[in-house]
């Protein structure tokens, strides 16, 4: 039961995306049908899942959840703003319930989500008392037989009409108009069928709710030998009681697909006419055939009747999927990473020719085949944690009274799992800080000579082995000054320390530290940002900030994959092998004597084709003081492109070698350190690390420009 309901557990997570995605379209104006329903199926599953495994509270509060949605669905309740901001909010207690199912988080105190709700319901709509529903007629015990050898289900044919009173029925003078009817058509669409579906049971479901199958349009059945068992050719009339709550007609075909014909009206006693005697005199003689017919057929057969199985789909079932869990892919991506070391061993043990002839090229193709298969069952658009942002944007904006712009670039960026979970909570926190410190009022953004509505710009995109995601907004820019007295303060800086303006910009990272007046629902007790670096460290990332006094701030997230493999070059500082990411070289220089000179103590440049680069001596950066006095020229200059500074050339002793490495974590093995981006296993069982050329290339201090969305 633990392992089912933890299935239960991933669906309600999903159930309750869908549900906010669906809530936020409507809050932006798309109230369609098909928005709507998408809502309500996803409260309807957790409900019923809910009930399942005996989680009360879950199910009582999804249930009146689910009556506000269906009386929005059946459209006697207009979805207003307000009505909608209501759902919201009720969402949110929906999901604390979830959580509180879980464990994870106290059981929440609804009592004001279903006052609101249940002021809805009493205000909009008032539904009349439901007639008791008709008896269902309990069938007779099924006539047992033996089992057939070819797989037959038998199915037993009552012969059971009395014609006499029949008869008497033909013969009764016409009824008077009946009551008012629900009817219903319903023909399942072919992609159903595919899918296995069960048109019967939609029936039968209808059925107890005192339903009776009135027609049945078979004009689209083809002959036996050209049908299609994925087909749907049948139609079906249905009429119910008009006493029946049209929700409970709508509850039977929550689960069909949405493109199959379903058509209900309700038909007043006025529209409903008494059937002719002739028609019923009729059908009385079509029965009366049909009764001679089967007992004819019957006469010289038994009473059961032979009925073939359904033939098995055939053709495209549609897409299939399974849930794995993320232990056993992580398993899966290690063993692949074993598999790269071994072929690096190999690698440095066989001559080239013993590597030709035991085909380790084609392994290693096949190795990194296999490696990129598995990261991408991993991977998932960072969409999920955007689809988030519009919401709470929303709610800033109705708290705030700013007027804020979203724009959301690389949504289908695919990330690992493992951070789109853990970044929910940065993201929410930038944002936050975006709209409270970032963006100014109106009055101020008009006075400024600004547009009144602020813009955020949020963004993803992967390179090599990092993913950047940015928050951006076009504000006023971090206050310096104010930000330096606020540490001085609270005593996070002494008074007389000597700071860049890159190092304050920090300082609003520090524990605590906020440089709100007063504390509010948004912003002020000094955890937001210290959250942002925490999370993002934690995943062994780090946080770069740039503002530019009226024009804006920019936040970038730099997160590295905890677990990849690279293409990678084996260079040597002072003895020691490390490895420089294919993906950023450009290309390898010998320099000439008087090609690098200095500008400033510590600061050095080389030209290269009459441009001059900056030059970074690694030896330096790491501490690695053998070899000092070795002349410039008999070292290498290796030209990297980097997103923050550009081309800069890194100062290596020499090349060793090009691999594919696995990056296996620092953080989690030992401790973040800046420059390096993990550490692999080479060849010869020796470990070396990994260099984050961005963070080489980058240190504190360093001015960085806002991005080109901000530009303006």
């Amino acid at each position: 039961m633990d392992d089912i309901q933890a299935i239960f557990f991933e669906e309600c997570a999903e159930g309750l995306a869908a549900a906010e995605q669906g809530l936020s379209a409507m809050q932006a104006g798309d109230v369609s049908a098909g928005t709507i329903a998408a809502v309500f199926r996803a409260v309807h599953s957790i409900k019923g899942g809910a009930g399942a495994f005996g989680h009360v509270a879950l199910t009582a509060f999804a249930h009146k959840f689910e009556n506000l949605l269906d009386e929005v669905r059946a459209g006697r309740i207009d979805p207003t703003p307000a009505t909608v901001g209501v759902m919201l909010s009720a969402l949110d207690i929906l999901s604390d319930h979830v959580g509180a199912s879980q464990g994870s988080v106290p059981l929440p105190d609804d009592s004001a989500s279903l006052a609101a709700i249940q002021a809805i319901l009493d205000a909009d709509h008032s539904a009349p008392a439901p007639a008791p529903e008709a008896p269902v007629a309990q069938p007779e015990a099924a006539v047992e037989a033996e089992p057939d050898p070819f797989g037959f289900e038998p199915v037993a044919v009552a012969l059971d009409f009395d014609l006499d009173a029949l008869e008497e029925t033909a013969d009764a003078p016409e009824a008077p108009a009946a009551e008012a009817v629900w009817r219903v058509e319903f023909g399942p669409s072919r992609d159903a069928m595919a899918a296995g579906a069960e048109p019967v049971l939609v029936i039968r479901e209808l059925e107890d709710n005192g339903g009776r199958v009135v027609a049945v349009d078979c004009d689209a059945l083809p002959p036996l030998r050209d049908l299609d068992p994925e087909q749907a050719y049948l139609r079906w009339t249905i009429e119910l009681p008009g006493w029946t709550a049209e929700a409970r007609i709508n509850d039977a075909f929550d689960f069909v697909a949405p493109d199959s014909h379903i058509a209900i009206t309700r038909v007043e006693p006025s529209a409903v006419e008494a059937e002719p005697v002739e028609a019923r005199t009729e059908r009385l003689d079509d029965a009366r055939a049909l009764i001679e017919q089967v007992a004819a057929a019957t006469a010289a057969a038994p009473t059961l009747t032979a009925v073939p199985a359904a033939p098995a789909p055939t053709g495209d079932s549609g897409s299939q999927t399974i849930r794995v869990d993320l232990v056993k892919l992580d398993m899966l991506l290690n063993l692949v990473g074993e598999l790269v070391i071994r072929n690096s061993i190999l690698s440095d043990r066989l001559s080239a020719k013993d590597q030709e002839r035991v085909e380790l090229p084609e392994l290693a193709r096949l190795t990194r085949e296999i490696q990129d298969n598995v990261m991408s069952l991993r991977a998932q658009p960072i969409k999920q944690a955007f689809s988030r942002v519009p919401r709470m944007l929303r709610d800033l904006m109705a708290e705030t009274g700013k007027q804020v712009n979203l724009q959301t670039h690389g949504e289908m960026t695919e990330v690992d799992k493992g951070v789109i979970e853990k970044i929910g909570d940065p993201l929410t926190h930038l944002i936050r800080n975006a709209v409270d410190h970032g963006l100014e009022s109106t009055e101020e953004r008009l006075r400024a000579g600004k547009s009144p509505q602020g813009t955020i710009v949020l963004s993803a995109e992967q390179k090599g082995a990092r993913i950047i995601v940015t928050v951006s907004d076009d504000g006023k820019g971090i206050d310096r000054a104010r930000v330096r007295a606020k540490a001085v303060e609270k005593g996070i800086i002494a008074a007389d320390a000597v700071l860049s303006d890159e190092e304050i910009d920090q300082l609003i990272c520090a524990p605590g530290f906020s440089t709100a007046a007063t504390i509010s629902n948004i912003s002020g007790r000094g955890v937001g940002m210290d959250v942002v670096r925490s999370n993002v460290e934690a995943l062994g990332g780090r946080v770069e900030i740039a503002s530019v006094p009226g024009k804006g701030t920019s936040f970038t997230l730099v997160l590295p994959l905890t677990l990849a493999i690279l293409d990678g070059m084996v260079v040597r500082l002072a003895g020691q092998r490390f490895v420089l990411p294919l993906a950023t070289v450009i290309e390898a220089i010998r320099p000439e004597p008087g090609q690098v000179s200095a500008t400033t103590p510590g600061s050095e440049v080389i030209e290269i084709r009459g441009d001059y680069l900056p030059v970074r001596r690694l030896t330096q950066v790491f501490g690695l003081h053998a070899n000092e006095d070795r002349p410039v020229h008999e070292s290498l200059v290796i030209i990297v492109e980097s997103e923050s500074a550009g081309r800069v050339g890194l100062l290596v002793d020499t090349i060793d070698d090009r691999r594919e490495v696995v990056i296996k974590s620092l953080e989690q093995n030992l401790h973040p350190i800046r420059g390096l981006g993990g550490a692999t296993i080479l060849g010869d069982g020796s470990i070396a690390l990994i260099l984050d050329v961005e963070a080489l290339v980058a240190p504190a201090g360093q001015t960085r420009t806002l991005l080109r969305g901000l530009a303006a």
